[in-house]
């Protein structure tokens, strides 16, 4: 497979950054580097279903990765690290699509390099380095888990975002591009604070301060909002219409990463709507909403939608896929529910992504018979 077409279907998987230098400095180290090279091929080849040269490569590159992981540095080689985010990626497709199960060895890999390799406890949220860019990949790799499994996501939380986004002030043209990168992944880990407030165990002596804790995950989720750059505003929206034949509104926005945020800051809501501290019947009221659910699924319409309208923004349909174990089961509408099925099922078909067994997990939770 030729070199640009592996690349190609890495890119995929994450939103065409400007100034990622995980989209720029892959393709450049794959020529010079066999274990980065066998990694993009085995994910390339996956994508493209051609499974035999997949599992080779996939053999080939897990090879020379444990010779290279026994080298005295290998934990700050940051093709290393790349090459393991990678496989995670193909590990993700290789998921059984009627059953989900993930062992997600790889991304156990990633943490173990990203935390032995960690020289100091600030990280720049505009990605300047290849490894860096890597960890902004990683961590929304954990986010995936952690929101399926219900569990905190495996990220490093002493870390410090430097410099923030809202201190970054350059006139160069270019600077744009760089602070716009900074404001996604500011989005990305708010995300990653908000999970792990979310998942995490609450000892005995912390619940009295949760309320306040949540608070404040609050405002920085409508501060981001608030204080982003407005080149993050949707280009045009609109609601549902029948012309379209959706349930769902209009929503496009110029660029991918402007897409990823605006799903992941729907995402922030849902998950604080539904964790709020405070007392709450353990049983609902069947066939009714509390207005906290509406909320929600206000929320997850709006992720839906932005899904239908660029269904090419992959990193957004991943979000979907999520996220849907957290409000799939209040959806009662039955075109809803259709829609958001055919979401799902187009995206596996488009992207090898594994979603029949979510598909059944919802069907299961509608108390509808299981799709084949």
């Amino acid at each position: 497979m030729p070199e640009g077409m592996m690349i190609d279907h890495l890119k995929v998987v994450w939103e065409r950054r400007p100034t990622t230098e995980f989209s720029l400095g892959v393709p450049e180290k794959v020529k010079s580097c066999p274990v980065l090279c066998y990694a993009v091929l085995s994910f390339a080849a996956r994508h493209r279903r051609e499974d035999d040269i997949a599992d080779a490569a996939y053999q080939r590159c897990i090879a020379l990765l444990i010779d290279r992981l026994n080298e005295p540095n290998a934990s700050h080689d940051e093709t290393l690290l790349c090459a393991i985010v990678i496989l995670r990626f193909y590990e993700q497709l290789n998921v059984p699509s009627t059953t989900g199960s993930d062992a997600a060895q790889h991304l156990a890999g990633s943490s173990a390099i990203l935390r032995a390799s960690q020289g100091n406890h600030c990280v720049d949220p505009s990605a300047p380095t290849l490894r860096e860019a890597a960890f902004w990949v990683y961590v929304r790799q954990c986010l995936y888990t952690a929101t399926i499994n219900q569990q905190p996501p495996d990220v490093d939380f002493s870390l410090q975002l430097h410099p923030t986004p809202g201190s970054m002030h350059d006139s160069h043209p270019l600077a744009r591009l760089r602070l716009e990168t900074a404001w996604t992944n500011q989005m990305t880990w708010n995300t990653a604070l908000i999970v792990n407030f979310c998942f995490e165990t609450d000892p005995l002596g912390e619940r009295k301060n949760r309320s306040a804790r949540w608070q404040e995950l609050w405002d920085l989720v409508q501060a981001w909002k608030r204080d982003r750059p407005a080149g993050f505003d949707s280009i045009w929206d609109g609601p549902a219409t029948e012309v379209d034949e959706s349930c769902f509104p209009q929503i496009w926005f110029t660029a991918d990463w402007h897409t990823v945020a605006f799903g992941l800051y729907h995402f922030c809501c849902m998950m604080l709507y539904s964790f709020k501290p405070g007392p709450r019947f353990a049983i609902r009221s069947v066939g009714s909403l509390s207005n906290t659910d509406r909320q929600i699924l206000e929320h997850a319409r709006a992720i839906c939608g932005a899904c239908r309208s660029t269904p090419e923004t992959v990193q957004l349909s991943i979000t979907l896929c999520h996220t849907i174990f957290i409000w799939g089961p209040l959806v009662s509408e039955a075109r809803e529910r259709e829609e958001i099925v055919h979401l799902l099922k187009d995206f596996e078909q488009k992207h090898v992504w594994p979603t029949a067994w979510i598909v059944n997990a919802l069907r299961a939770e509608w108390g509808l018979s299981q799709s084949h």
